[in-house]
């Protein structure tokens, strides 16, 4: 399976309001980047006066620019930012892509076992989950079974 980098804009709503106020600071790219490197870390936003404070300041601008990191600082100064791992959010922005790429392959002529089997590895999803994805949006999934009388 590759590594999917979401676009959280495309599902903001499902994101914690700290995440979504950090992505107004820095932008959603940068929050991004944040979360992958970060996600599930409580993370003092120190004022760089000490060395752990320093430290982590190095470790953001592994990630983020300079300006980026400022800003974080000057919001977040003294403050334990807790920084989510928002598996909701990146489930609900896999599913969308996974399911829009079943629709392009179909719409080009592949088969839609072949788009799964092509697909499932890519987006790191089981066959029965993708199942249920799709059964919302196919007819060939009805639950009810015929009557045998």
């Amino acid at each position: 399976m590759q590594t999917l980098h979401p676009d959280y804009e495309q599902v903001q709503d499902l994101l914690p309001e700290s995440v979504q106020q950090i992505a107004s600071l820095i932008g959603f790219p940068a929050t991004s980047k944040l979360i992958r490197q970060f996600g599930g870390v409580q993370f003092r936003i120190g004022k760089g006066l000490r060395s752990a404070g320093q430290r982590r300041i190095a470790l953001l601008q592994e990630t983020l620019t300079p300006e980026q990191v400022a800003l974080l600082m000057q919001h977040f100064s003294g403050e334990d930012l807790y920084i989510p791992c928002c598996q909701d959010a990146w489930r609900a922005w896999r599913n969308r892509c996974f399911l829009a790429e079943i629709e392009k392959l179909k719409a080009e002529g592949e088969s839609l076992t072949m788009a799964l089997t092509l697909l499932c590895p890519k987006y790191g999803i089981a066959a029965t989950r993708a199942w249920e994805l799709l059964c919302p949006r196919h007819s060939s999934c009805d639950s009810e079974q015929p009557s045998l009388l």
